[in-house]
């Protein structure tokens, strides 16, 4: 590559030289290049801001082999235009290597009513007049309009470069279902690592698979690596802007990520933005909603967090986890607890789901399961159980943060001005309990 030349701003112009015949027609390709193709390049604007400079080989002072200064421009020009006018053996030569060379960038144009070859039909051909001014002023625009949207969105347009990925994309395929199911295989068979490093390697083949990213980010996420997930996440939404479940899961890593921070600054996002967008699409997503009803919990938000798990919970069929979070913000909110017979069927339910849960040898997502129920039995007006139920949740506690956890849940009830019987007790138990295992 001749060092001396940015080709990041070269358009190279594949064409005729002089005036040649095209089909019945003398045409002056030289008129064309000085009249059409140098004003139009010149006025397309780079992305990066500036605009395109026109290149043409018998236009260039070379100081060495015209032919290999031509290969370069070929290879290395951000753009190349194409005139297949009068379909020039040399231009279709020069337009085969550049096909072959990259994958975008390559602009084929043609006069009105000039013939398009077989093997290039498919392709886009802009067609343009020079004569009288007022056509030749219109392709003038509309040739620097179509360079300027071409470096914008820098589409795949060579059918050289189409065909050969397809090809390395069937490979890819079997080569990336094979690592999927091994690394499904390795899921069942509880080997999280095992499965990290087979996700890790189909990335290395689909680097833009947003599954992937979203499968690989979920391990990453039972390791408490948020800073790995949401790398991750945001190239899954950046690929897939509509994916909701992406959108969902980086909202939960930013939050983590936000309150594991110590004074964290202004501008670090705590998920609010990206759980309410996976929400936009996805109205229904239980997660989504118990997430961003978290958030507005610690904001203080009451009713409105309220509101959140209220909508997770019918959208999860009575779920426990938004239902008492439901449950304790109204009541923080308005000072009262509201047990109808709608809520008091909800927690019944609930309340036979979780007694199955606590009762599995190992018990079931212990302590939650105890203290979820030792919540509804606090509801249901038995102190009695409440008190067992919060005990047996606490023997099974490993940390410090699990007791204080449902301690700050409850003690929304006694900030709202809620009295129960054993609550005041129940509160007590989990900040002893608490204190316990931070001497551990």
């Amino acid at each position: 590559m001749n060092s001396s030349i940015d080709y990041s701003r070269i358009c190279f112009i594949i064409m005729p030289f002089g005036k040649k015949m095209a089909g019945n027609a003398e045409v002056d390709f030289d008129r064309i290049y000085d009249e059409i193709f140098f004003p139009a390049v010149s006025a397309a604007q780079l992305p990066e801001g500036g605009t395109l400079e026109p290149r043409r080989t018998d236009r260039d002072f070379f100081t060495g082999d015209i032919g290999h200064e031509m290969f370069q421009y070929i290879e290395y020009s951000r753009v190349a235009l194409a005139d297949i006018t009068g379909l020039n053996a040399n231009v279709f030569y020069e337009l085969g290597a550049r096909h072959r060379a990259r994958e975008a960038g390559t602009i084929i144009l043609r006069q009105v009513n000039a013939p398009i070859p077989f093997d290039i039909n498919k392709i886009k051909a802009f067609p343009y007049e020079y004569d009288p001014e007022d056509r030749a002023e219109e392709a003038r625009q509309t040739i620097t309009q179509v360079l300027t949207e071409s470096l914008r969105h820098n589409r795949l347009d060579s059918p050289v470069q189409l065909a050969l990925k397809v090809q390395r994309e069937r490979k890819h395929d079997d080569d990336l279902d094979r690592l999927l199911e091994e690394a499904e295989n390795a899921l069942r068979n509880q080997d999280p690592a095992t499965a990290t490093l087979k996700y890790q390697r189909a990335l290395e083949d689909s680097p833009n698979n947003p599954l992937l990213r979203l499968k690989v980010s979920l391990l990453l996420k039972d390791q408490g690596m948020w800073s790995d997930v949401l790398k991750h996440l945001d190239v899954a939404v950046s690929v897939a802007p509509s994916y909701a479940e992406a959108h969902r899961e980086k909202g939960i890593a930013e939050n983590k990520a936000w309150w594991g921070t110590a004074n964290p600054p202004p501008d670090l996002p705590d998920g609010e933005v990206s759980l309410r967008r996976a929400i936009e699409l996805n109205p229904d997503d239980f997660d989504a909603l118990s997430s961003l009803g978290g958030i507005l919990k610690r904001r203080e938000k009451w009713n409105e967090a309220s509101e959140l798990y209220e909508k997770a919970t019918r959208v999860s069929r009575g779920h426990p986890y938004p239902m008492l979070n439901a449950l304790k913000l109204a009541a923080r909110a308005n000072g009262v607890l509201p047990l109808d017979d709608k809520v008091r069927f909800r927690l019944e339910r609930a309340e036979h789901s979780l007694r199955a849960q606590v009762v599995n040898t190992p018990p079931y997502n212990a302590p939650w399961s105890f203290f979820d129920l030792a919540e509804i039995r606090l509801y249901l007006g038995d102190a009695q159980e409440f008190t067992k139920f919060l005990k047996d949740g606490v023997r099974r506690c490993t940390v410090d943060w699990q007791p204080r956890t449902f301690r700050e849940s409850l003690q929304l009830l006694i900030d709202g001005g809620i009295d129960l019987p054993g609550l005041g007790d129940g509160v007590e138990e989990l900040q002893e309990a608490e204190r316990r295992l931070q001497e551990l």
